[in-house]
């Protein structure tokens, strides 16, 4: 009987409303309301001086090709090594003539200096280094200016196609003169040559070179890269 009573109760109380009590508002309220995306950036754009952001976007861009940044780890040569590196790969695809006749299938391993005939260098210095652009100059302008001498001094009396085609048996080798640092514009006006630069340290990282001034060169069906100690410093 005692725990019929008990259950009644228990059943009551859930059954019954629970009447709440209204204790009005207490305090300050605020409405919550978020900003926009579109209104939150118009807001901050309207204390920002465009022309001046605009100027130094032009800057930044200007510096990065007249000084673009420097390859990450590349070093003066303490010491003069060698080693040969193989330029042949393998072809993802198959390669074929203008006829459509296949020339090479997928897989095929292919040397470029088996086709073609190459005598120059790649020279690879850090611009930033004065001894090294002297280097360079010593050892890789001389043959330009020795060309454009030679070449001033053919017989007035041929053409300048006749003048173009006998000087090129005085034409300095195919070199390719690329930095590691500095500024390749600027050095380029300097000894009126073209100059390139590794950007992110593709050829560097290609070769293997760690250290400048560097050359790679052409040595039976491989490629011989030497760092080379210029002494100095």
């Amino acid at each position: 009987m005692r725990n019929k009573s008990l259950l009644l109760i228990v059943v009551f109380s859930l059954s019954n409303p629970v009447f709440g009590k209204d204790f009005g508002k207490q305090g300050a309220t605020f409405e919550i309301k978020e900003e926009g995306f579109v209104s939150m950036m118009q807001r901050k754009l309207k204390g920002v001086n465009l022309a001046e952001h605009e100027q130094k976007m032009k800057d930044l861009a200007r510096k990065r090709v007249e000084e673009p940044t420097p390859v990450f780890g590349i070093t003066r040569a303490t010491r003069t090594v060698s080693h040969s590196f193989d330029p042949s790969y393998v072809l993802d695809e198959d390669v074929f003539l203008p006829c459509g006749k296949l020339l090479y299938p997928a897989g095929t391993r292919v040397n470029p200096l088996d086709h073609m005939e190459w005598g120059g260098k790649i020279v690879f210095i850090d611009g930033r280094d004065s001894s090294q652009i002297a280097w360079l100059k010593d050892n890789y302008m001389k043959s330009n200016e020795a060309f454009n001498k030679n070449k001033e001094e053919l017989p007035q009396n041929l053409g300048d196609q006749n003048k173009d085609n006998a000087a090129h048996t005085f034409a300095p080798s195919d070199n390719k003169i690329i930095l590691t640092g500095g500024r390749p514009l600027e050095l380029e006006r300097e000894v009126e040559n073209p100059i390139y630069f590794d950007q992110f340290g593709e050829l560097t990282n290609k070769f293997n070179i760690a250290h400048v001034p560097a050359i790679v060169e052409p040595e039976g069906k491989y490629l011989k890269v030497t760092e080379i100690n210029i002494g100095g410093r």
